[in-house]
């Protein structure tokens, strides 16, 4: 089982846990999901300089992970070390791209992509931020995950920023785009922290 730091996790249907999901590795029945803190930026930047040496994703900083920190969702495994991790990168007050993906290679195939990038979104629901997309080099990951496929000319914002990067220097790998709309019908949860309280006895009344 997946522990998770968010207060209400939205399970899609195609991903409710069950015994065809179990797995009998250890690592995953003891990862947790939580949003990060500044100490994670380092293990962060790891995970993405991995993809980033290969062009499946734009490359970071340590300076620009760490300034943008609440905005990452990340896994971690019985250890606490992080894992996996996505970031939420915001465009307008309603839409934002569903961005840097990670797993640590170790870590594949236990669907700790998709239990992030499903953390990424109860950020996004908790910032009123209504459209998400997502780029990809393959359509199954995000097809799972309720996205539809659409065209990147959708997005200008994001069409604009690819191109100061290319600008830079900077190599520009084609990707599928993909989009969600969250909508309003689901209320938005509250974040809380990586440690629980603990809840206070009950009054007895008379």
């Amino acid at each position: 089982m997946i522990r998770y730091t968010f207060l209400v996790h939205n399970f899609p249907s195609a991903l409710k846990p069950g015994p065809s999901r179990r797995r009998a590795d250890s690592a995953s029945l003891s990862a947790t999901v939580r949003r990060a803190t500044r100490a994670d930026a380092g293990r962060i930047l790891e995970l993405v300089t991995q993809y980033a040496a290969l062009g499946l994703m734009l490359p970071r900083t340590l300076d620009q992970v760490a300034a943008r920190i609440d905005n990452y969702v990340v896994a971690t495994d019985g250890a606490g070390h992080v894992v996996a991790c996505a970031a939420l990168e915001e465009y307008s007050p309603s839409l934002a791209e569903v961005s840097s993906v990670a797993v640590a290679p170790m870590h594949h195939g236990k669907g700790l992509g998709s239990q992030v990038v499903l953390g990424v979104e109860r950020l996004a629901r908790a910032r009123d931020i209504e459209e998400l997309f997502a780029l990809s080099l393959t359509d199954n990951f995000f097809l799972s995950l309720s996205y539809k496929p659409t065209t990147i000319s959708r997005y200008p914002e994001k069409l604009a920023r690819y191109d100061t990067l290319s600008k830079s220097g900077v190599e520009i790998v084609p990707k599928r785009c993909f989009q969600k709309v969250l909508g309003k019908a689901w209320s938005a949860p509250q974040l809380v922290a990586q440690t629980t309280r603990a809840k206070r006895p009950k009054r007895k009344a008379g």
